[in-house]
């Protein structure tokens, strides 16, 4: 299409883009009216005000198999507005994990080219507006992030056509979705569900550690750094080297510590069940009595008759098993003192006290046969015994706290049985 039909130089345009500025044209030009000399490659077109935009890449004659004086001067937009046309849907493969992408074709003159830009990680161009937007979301932490396209994938590649090989190249820009993936499970030991995070870092991405920032870069060579050591929330973090630039650092529950019930209470980290075990409480004393016997003499002596509020009891009972986990070795319960039951004895000439092992609370027996007895002088005495450590039977007992390794950090056990139905 002619679109300055002067007799020195008549135009034809083509549209690489669907924007009518951004045009790749050639003019026929008559040396013998613009003269021989031609014009240096990269120089902006004569008219600036038609073509403000336009700079020479490549001149050849119009007819290569015979000399002529008419030549083809060739003039590209030096600034395609590229961004609204050059995009497509796509999946960026990154060490095998597949991400939503869009590919970006850019023409570049080859002076202006720098590999460095924009750098990787490089937030892609909103262009057109509102066709890639952000996504808002919350996280684990219920934390506000926002979710962009980033650079992830460059490549460059040589234009497939002689005039514009040698002042421009292709470089295709894959920008990648940077979301980060996760997965649940389900956790049977403690009866909650654990995530697994995975977010896709480039290599000079910051990470805050004690306050000081480090490329993911540095620290995937440290494995000694706080970053990757298990912490006391139960969250142990992993990286791994996709690419020369990329890495995925996996955010993973070993212990859900966070969780909480209907009530809105903490139970993470924590579990707890009923069960049955064999146990035995002592028979409890309630009181002893010396009953009298008279004899056909007259004389009267004394029986002692013992009465327990509780008897013996061996067999299974209800007990509560609790644990927890922690980071660092964790403070032992308290056992319940065992209880020691104790014997009761007293013997005199008037009688014999023998009462079993039983809990009881202190205990005087206390002896007088007067100043009438026919065999006996007047005696008296007094018979103490403390009472047991435990008086009566406990609600429950503390019997076992135990702690072992357990998932990097260590689970801490109670045992505490509960005391039968009195009888």
């Amino acid at each position: 299409m002619a679109l300055n039909p002067s007799p020195q130089r008549q135009s034809v345009v083509t549209f690489p883009t669907p924007n009518v500025n951004d045009i790749l044209f050639f003019e026929s030009v008559d040396a013998e009216q613009v003269g021989t000399e031609i014009p240096e490659y990269g120089s902006k077109h004569p008219d600036s005000k038609k073509w403000p935009n336009h700079r020479l890449i490549h001149v050849e004659a119009a007819d290569p198999k015979q000399q002529t004086r008419y030549y083809r001067y060739y003039y590209a937009a030096d600034q395609l507005d590229q961004d609204n046309d050059n995009w497509s849907h796509t999946e960026a493969d990154i060490g095998g994990t597949k991400f939503d992408a869009v590919a970006r074709d850019y023409v570049i003159r080859r002076s202006e080219f720098n590999p460095e830009l924009p750098a990787m990680g490089a937030t892609m161009p909103n262009v057109p507006v509102d066709k890639f937007p952000s996504t808002a979301r919350v996280n684990e932490l219920n934390q506000n992030k926002t979710d962009t396209y980033v650079l992830a994938q460059r490549k460059q590649t040589p234009i497939n056509d002689k005039v514009l090989n040698g002042l421009y190249v292709i470089e295709q820009r894959v920008y990648v979705k940077k979301v980060p993936l996760y997965r649940l499970d389900f956790d049977e030991f403690f009866s909650q569900t654990n995530y697994t995070k995975q977010t896709l870092m480039y290599a000079t991405e910051q990470v805050t550690v004690n306050f000081v920032s480090y490329p993911i870069s540095a620290l995937a060579k440290d494995p000694n750094s706080p970053y990757w050591k298990l912490t006391t929330g139960g969250i142990l973090r992993t990286v791994q080297q996709l690419s020369d630039n990329w890495y995925a650092v996996t955010k993973q529950q070993v212990v859900n510590t966070t969780a909480t019930n209907s009530a809105g209470n903490v139970v993470g980290g924590l579990y707890g069940y009923n069960t049955t075990v064999n146990f035995s409480f002592p028979p409890v004393l309630d009181n002893i009595y010396f009953d009298p016997w008279e004899k056909r003499s007259g004389a009267i002596t004394f029986s002692p008759r013992v009465e327990y509020s509780k008897g013996a009891y061996r067999g299974p009972c209800k007990a509560t098993v609790s644990g927890s986990w922690s980071l660092n070795p964790p403070t032992l319960t308290t056992l319940t003192k065992t209880m020691q039951p104790e014997s009761i004895a007293v013997s005199t000439p008037y009688f014999n006290l023998r009462v079993r092992e039983t809990l009881h609370g202190p205990v005087t027996v206390r002896v007088d046969n007067g100043t009438e007895d026919e065999t006996y002088v007047r005696t008296a005495g007094k018979y103490d015994f403390d009472a047991t450590n435990h008086t009566d039977w406990p609600d429950f007992l503390i019997v076992s706290s135990t702690s072992k390794k357990f998932r990097g950090g260590y689970l801490k056990e109670d045992t505490i049985v509960h005391a039968p139905p009195s009888t």
